[in-house]
């Protein structure tokens, strides 16, 4: 079987998705190749190639950062932003860095004593915290996390951090279960239906109107109105221009017959 060839598109992705460390290495390859469905290899082939074209820059060894003898550069700071920002833990920092969990816990506590970082802007994500989630999260019928606020109030987290944070882990692989896209979460259904039975609750209180043998008949314009109510059923409404309920008329739909 012959290799397979790298599109244009595939090409501009490792070009422009590529992080890089200090020494200018790519340290997100297995991700680009899972969103590729490549294997790490041909990503590594790829990413010499366009060092070779000038397109990405090449190693340079030499700048590769000692916490223990050199002060931190400022794309090692931007870097460790950057992982902060978006829920990495100290470890995988650790590892993208190629330095210890020790020395990174170190240099986080020194640049929070000098206010580079903040500390609650900037919270990353412990192993036990990640753990929780895997344990405890709960999900509807459709997939979709329906316990986001319990678990960021025991985590004292915001509900937008632990929700990134439970993104983060289904594309890695950490959170199996994925949510069924084509379909809305049950939690989000049930406060649209009581939404709707907060609106439509003065029309189910009404009581039908009577129609009697008219005395008078008169051609008049009306205004027909057409809802659904809480059980499913149609409600046909008949009002004058002035805002007069006319008549009023239910009937079930062929679903909830």
């Amino acid at each position: 079987m012959g290799h397979k060839h790298w599109t244009p598109r595939e090409i501009k992705y490792v070009a422009e998705k590529a992080l890089l460390d200090s020494t200018n290495a790519v340290v997100n390859v297995k991700q680009m190749a899972k969103y590729l469905k490549r294997s790490t290899g041909a990503v590594n082939n790829q990413v010499l190639r366009l060092r070779k074209e000038g397109i990405l820059p090449p190693i340079e060894r030499e700048k590769s950062i000692d916490f223990n003898n050199k002060p931190y550069s400022e794309h090692a700071i931007k870097r460790i932003e950057f992982m902060l920002k978006n829920g990495s833990t100290v470890q995988e920092i650790a590892d993208s860095l190629g330095k210890s969990k020790r020395a990174i816990e170190s240099l986080l506590s020194r640049l929070r004593g000098k206010g580079t970082i903040d500390s609650h802007k900037h919270r990353y994500w412990k192993a036990h915290e990640e753990e929780y989630l895997i344990s405890y999260i709960e999900f509807d019928e459709n997939g979709f996390t329906n316990n986001v606020d319990a678990l960021a109030n025991f985590l004292n987290r915001s509900v937008s951090s632990v929700t990134a944070k439970i993104n983060k882990m289904r594309q890695s692989g950490a959170i199996k279960i994925q949510p069924d896209l084509t379909k809305t979460s049950v939690k989000a259904k049930k406060v649209h239906e009581q939404f709707n039975n907060k609106r439509f609750a003065g029309y189910e209180r009404k009581v039908p109107v009577v129609v009697n043998t008219p005395s008078k008949v008169e051609v008049v314009q009306v205004v027909l109105t057409v809802t659904v109510g809480a059980k499913g059923e149609e409600i046909h409404q008949y009002w004058t221009f002035d805002g007069k309920l006319l008549a009023e008329n239910k009937k079930l739909t062929e679903g909830n017959q």
